[in-house]
């Protein structure tokens, strides 16, 4: 643990205790000399003025730095110029009095701390706790700190300096589709005449492999899905091909309207038209599956990308899809969910948030919640609908946010937004891939019985789109939200 343990003081201390190197896991001996000066614990006293559960707040005690601070720092714009504090002591101590320097609000001054001190202390300048040992023998400065954020935590960023242009494309690129396959990322992009395929390990590899193909069949490349390690796509006949390379297709011996998405080892797609109705089917058939006919109200064409997911309420597999077009021709603003046999309505209609949207843009991600009665936060699952096309003919330029497995929905209002300096967008691609973050070994260390070196951080990719013209976009944008980016304090 990084807060000093409090042990028997009639016999030498063993203590492990941070230091800013990397040997956070040695254990020290400490004299009982050293032990006259030692503070086991430092914290904030309650004001909910100022934060709630403030003084749930942990500060780290770095003894050998000589270094008090809390390594989760306080929310941003946090008043830290009229703090109460207390503090434990391993054995009594004579005295112990702090110096403050260069504060914003207070002027420079000295106060000796006592338990029942009611004095209010301004942190934003230099603040040193000098500790006299009972004896007057041995003296300890300590400097506390206490961090305040410079920027949101809880903010969704989209950085410029990120923004990378679109594997394949080209002038003349009128339609462009990612997807992600088995461990690796495809896509397709056709100018009205030829397709590329291009391949790459990474959503965020410098050069993807390009091959040029030609078609037999001019592509649908919006239906463009992945199922396990094979591709699907329809022609515009509405003709299922699959292919195992993106390069040689064969055609699958059934006519769709539609593609859903993958399900497991299942292509699941809309069969039908207007006059014969519309019907769900599945790709490859398996002996249980019966065709059986949509149900009123759902979307058998641009839905958005449908997405699996496992969840703290159903027992197998699930997946969702939201809004789209019914066979009315009427735009959705339903969520509708799949385990495998069944569809069916998810959203809670007396709690709607989303507009009527079509070819929006589905993933699964994170946001943070606190936890109640201390300054703790938690990582929680939230599936995040972007961009879309809404039923007066503009875009969708609000995120929405559901942490409830699509029944109920928000607003992810002004910190969750699109990337800023892109048109509003339909029909993009969004992927979450993991990548290698690798703390400053010269920052201060982490609250952890071991140091925390390099953790996963998942940035969001999201691929193309349209503008209101039908354009195609010719970027990817880079995501992430930025707690997600901190070295990891739990």
């Amino acid at each position: 643990m990084l807060t000093m343990a409090v042990l028997l003081s009639s016999i030498p201390a063993l203590v492990s205790c941070n230091k800013s190197d990397d040997k956070d896991d040695e254990v020290y001996t400490y004299s009982t000399s050293r032990q006259t000066t030692l503070i086991t614990r430092f914290s904030l006293q309650s004001d909910a003025e100022v934060l709630a559960n403030l003084d749930s707040v942990h500060f780290t005690i770095d003894y050998d730095n000589g270094l008090i601070y809390n390594a989760d720092s306080l929310p941003k714009g946090t008043k830290i110029t009229g703090l109460k504090v207390s503090i434990r002591f391993l054995n009594t101590v004579s005295s112990s009095v702090f110096t403050i320097t260069g504060a914003t609000e207070r002027a420079d001054t000295t106060i000796e701390y006592t338990a029942a001190m009611n004095t209010k202390l301004d942190f934003t300048g230099k603040t040193v706790l000098k500790v006299t040992s009972a004896d007057q023998t041995q003296t300890k400065e300590y400097q506390v700190k206490v961090l305040v954020h410079k920027e949101n935590p809880d903010t969704l960023v989209w950085p410029e300096s990120w923004r990378r242009d679109l594997p394949g494309y080209q002038n003349g690129t009128i339609r462009h589709k990612a997807v992600r396959v088995g461990g690796s990322y495809f896509i397709m992009t056709y100018n009205g005449v030829e397709c590329n395929v291009l391949a790459a390990d990474s959503p965020n590899q410098g050069t993807w492999d390009k091959k040029t193909i030609s078609l037999p069949f001019t592509p649908q490349v919006q239906s463009l899905t992945a199922v396990e390690d094979l591709l699907y796509i329809l022609g515009d006949d509405g003709t299922l091909y699959f292919s195992s390379n993106g390069e040689e297709w064969v055609p699958c011996g059934v006519i769709w309207h539609s593609v859903l998405g993958a399900f497991g080892d299942k292509l699941l797609g809309i069969m039908g038209d207007d006059e014969q109705g519309y019907y769900h089917d599945e790709y490859p058939r398996s002996e249980s599956f019966v065709v059986s006919e949509v149900e009123d109200g759902f979307p058998v064409a641009h839905a958005s990308d449908m997405i699996e997911t496992d969840n703290k309420w159903t027992i197998s597999q699930q997946a969702m899809i939201v809004g789209g077009i019914d066979s009315d021709g009427n735009m959705l603003s339903d969520v509708w969910g799949y385990d495998g046999n069944t569809w069916g309505r998810i959203n809670n209609i007396h709690s709607k948030t989303m507009p009527a949207i079509a070819d929006a843009t589905l993933f699964s991600y994170y946001t943070f919640k606190s936890l109640p009665g201390v300054r703790h936060y938690a990582k929680q699952q939230t599936w995040y609908l972007m961009g879309g096309r809404l039923a007066d003919g503009t875009l969708n330029s609000t995120i929405y946010v559901s942490n409830t497995q699509g029944i109920t929905w928000t607003s992810g209002g002004a910190i969750l937004n699109q990337p800023d300096g892109t048109p509003d967008f339909y029909g993009a691609q969004a992927f979450v891939s993991n990548e290698t973050m690798t703390a400053n070994i010269g920052a201060a260390p982490r609250r952890v019985a071991s140091p925390i070196i390099t953790w996963n951080c998942p940035y969001i990719y999201l691929f193309g789109g349209y503008d209101e013209q039908g354009q195609l976009l010719p970027w990817v944008w880079r995501g992430v939200y930025n707690r997600l980016t901190h070295t990891p304090v739990y």
